[in-house]
């Protein structure tokens, strides 16, 4: 029961958080051109600091799909929209991953992180 609860509040805010994030990247994107403000944004420091954080996010998430994923065309497609897409695509694989769960698995976040292969 208590995996239940949990799995539905990992889709929810999965779900959740994907939508806003498209909102959010819209909705500024019709506010502002990123490329207008790009010069500006170069001169603070923690422009730099979120930039290097994103990538490194990126890279931690890419490992991981080129793990978990068997196929490396599949696992390509999705590092590329984690690159473009930033948490939004993020969100949407881990919640892809949840909704593979079949009903009553004994160890559901073992099936979410691990290969199908690499599980016992």
């Amino acid at each position: 029961m208590k995996h239940k609860t949990t799995i539905l509040l990992l889709k929810c805010l999965l779900a959740a958080m994907s939508l806003y994030m498209t909102y959010l990247v819209f909705a500024t994107s019709v506010k502002s051109n990123l490329w207008d403000v790009l010069p500006a944004l170069n001169q603070e420091p923690w422009f730099t600091t979120t930039i290097l954080d994103f990538y490194f996010n990126i890279t931690i998430i890419s490992l991981w799909t080129l793990y978990k994923e068997k196929n490396i065309v599949t696992a390509i497609v999705w590092i590329i929209a984690f690159v473009c897409l930033g948490s939004i695509a993020t969100a949407l694989y881990v919640l892809i991953q949840i909704l593979k769960l079949k009903e009553n698995e004994s160890s559901p976040f073992e099936k979410i992180l691990l290969r199908k292969d690499a599980r016992s």
